[in-house]
């Protein structure tokens, strides 16, 4: 963590500290020497600090309870973990989807005042705005609006002052992150490419103009007549922290039993949105990461509308594929299509795991799937089996795969939810045969060939000039080869200290023993000179010796 970031920061990483002491997180800190990324650090661990009644809860939970405390990035931080169980085990992911963003609002006189900030004179745009809102959350609000046209509109507005809040929490999470990977490197993951990831995502969140975007896309992506729908956005009253929706009047799916839906009516429900999020995760490739209950309306024309478009997926051809190929594998209890489609989705280099060990774990999820029909597979389970394979070998999966296998197991529990007789895999199956379908369709492979044709012509054609060239550095002895082996730049450091160490010990023998000669002279009747200089030798010889113990102990810190 840099200097500046440090004193520029330096309060709200003392309050992070504190909140790791309160919830039983001292060690942690200790063990990985976060403390000495502040000054204080080491002060603030030794307090005692303000007790917590979480004491006997789980790692887990106290972790969500501190970043709850912690206030809105550490909330969106396991919020985004949450989506991740190639990272984090079963029950650290069932903790952080408890994770609450619901806030008390921030006052109407600062929202107002954002509004005029972003809108101008709101008179002329609006008939009336609600003062009370609809939702308050730690990074924004919705507020109820009339427009000028007679429109109804939900306004959401971002919370004045989360961007200085959130962007001071990333420069103290970088920090964190830059020195894990650099002291740390048995972690599970890598920490610098989880928080560059969230980065990304959080960015997105603190600009509106993103959702809008996802918003119209999935909307103008619905076929004819499908009955799903996106609301529609009011661009010239939107802007990166203001964005205008059409109001969706409805049934909150996450209320369905108060609203008393009857069976047919969600039979109905879980068809539409299992088509809708299989339609953009195997076809379209552009999807609604996070479908949930509370983010699902039944409109009163008989619709269902997403809404919260912000977090969304895109995968290309070959992901949904290989997604189709697992499953299709699974089904026909062939390891070698299992086994390719779990190393291409979690694009993994073969050299940098044991090959055989993940055959074999294929092998033994495989065996509870023999002989069993492709609609009596549960894709859940399927998928979790995938994302649980890539932690126990410590493979980290593309963020977008995971987005992907989250918004198909989210809708399939939605389904299960409304409709226990639900079967995901069974109404996904038109939709995986046709993938497997289409990639051994004459066209498909007529396209694999073209493109390999072309890579073969155009490495034909490049050939007579690489062997001209190969050639001539042959003939003239230029050829070299460059090896890069790790650890080489370390064990280069190494030795060339134990080098500089060994010429100093030296050095310093030979002064200490030239100094002690001029003292025996000057005790045998020489001059007394020359015990000044023997005793000068003996000065600068320990003081060499301290000079190359403070280095020793730096760089073992």
């Amino acid at each position: 963590m840099s200097f500046i970031s440090t004193i520029k920061n330096a309060g709200r990483y003392g309050e992070l500290m504190k909140v790791a002491v309160k919830y039983g997180f001292r060690e942690f800190v200790y063990e990985t020497k976060l403390h000495l990324l502040h000054s204080d650090g080491k002060k603030t661990l030794d307090h005692d600090g303000e007790g917590s009644d979480a004491s006997g809860m789980s790692r887990a939970a106290r972790m969500r309870l501190a970043m709850e405390e912690l206030g809105p990035t550490f909330i969106k931080l396991g919020q985004i973990l949450s989506t991740r169980p190639d990272i984090l085990p079963d029950d650290w992911i069932e903790e952080f989807q408890k994770l609450q963003s619901e806030v008390p609002p921030a006052p109407w006189d600062k929202i107002h005042a954002q509004l005029v900030d972003e809108l101008g004179d709101l008179d002329e745009k609006f008939i009336s705005i609600e003062e009370e809102p609809l939702a308050a959350a730690s990074m924004g609000q919705a507020h109820r609006a009339v427009r000028k046209d007679g429109q109804s509109i939900v306004l959401k507005i971002l919370r004045p002052g989360i961007e200085k809040t959130i962007n001071s929490d990333m420069e103290i999470l970088e920090g964190i992150a830059h020195w894990l990977a650099k002291h740390h490197d048995d972690l599970p993951f890598d920490p610098v490419a989880v928080v560059d990831e969230f980065a990304g995502s959080i960015k997105n969140e603190l600009d509106f103009m993103h959702e809008g975007r996802n918003t119209d896309a999935f909307r103008e992506g619905l076929e004819e007549g499908e009955e799903a729908w996106f609301p529609i956005v009011y661009w010239d009253l939107t802007t990166r922290r203001v964005l205008a929706l059409e109001e969706i009047k409805g049934v909150n799916l996450s209320h369905w039993k108060e609203a008393n839906l009857s069976m047919e009516q969600r039979e109905r429900l879980v068809r539409i949105g299992a088509y809708t999020v299989l339609r953009q995760t195997l076809e379209v490739g552009f999807f609604h990461a996070d479908p949930h209950p509370g983010n699902l309306f039944l409109m009163e024309d008989g619709r269902l509308c997403f809404i919260d478009c912000g977090m969304a997926g895109r995968v290309d051809e070959e992901t949904t594929r290989n997604l189709a190929m697992l499953i299709y594998g699974t089904a026909k209890s062939d390891i070698d299509v299992v086994f390719e489609a779990f190393m291409t989705l979690g694009n993994v280099d073969e050299d940098e795991v044991d090959v055989k060990q993940i055959r074999r774990d294929l092998q033994d999820f495989m065996a509870q799937y023999t002989n069993v029909e492709m609609s009596k597979i549960d894709m859940s389970g399927v998928l979790r089996a995938f994302t649980e394979g890539l932690r126990k070998h410590h493979i980290q999966c593309p963020s977008d795969i995971v987005m992907m296998i989250k918004a198909l197991t989210t809708i399939e529990g939605v389904g299960e939810d409304l409709d226990p007789d639900f079967d995901l895999i069974g109404f996904a199956k038109p939709h995986v045969e046709k993938l497997v379908k289409r990639q051994f369709s004459l066209p498909a492979i007529r396209k694999r060939l073209q493109k390999n044709a072309t890579t073969w012509l155009k490495f034909a054609e490049n050939l007579p000039g690489n062997l001209t060239r190969l050639s001539d550095r042959l003939g003239r002895n230029q050829m070299g080869v460059k090896m890069e082996v790790e650890g080489v730049d370390r064990l280069n450091d190494t030795v060339n200290h134990a080098s500089r160490q060994l010429s100093y010990s030296m050095l310093i023998a030979a002064m200490i023993l030239a100094s002690a000669i001029l003292v025996l002279a000057e005790q045998r009747g020489g001059s007394s000179f020359l015990g000044w200089i023997g005793g000068f030798g003996f000065l600068i010889s320990f003081l060499f010796a301290l000079a190359i113990l403070f280095e020793n102990f730096i760089r073992r810190r």
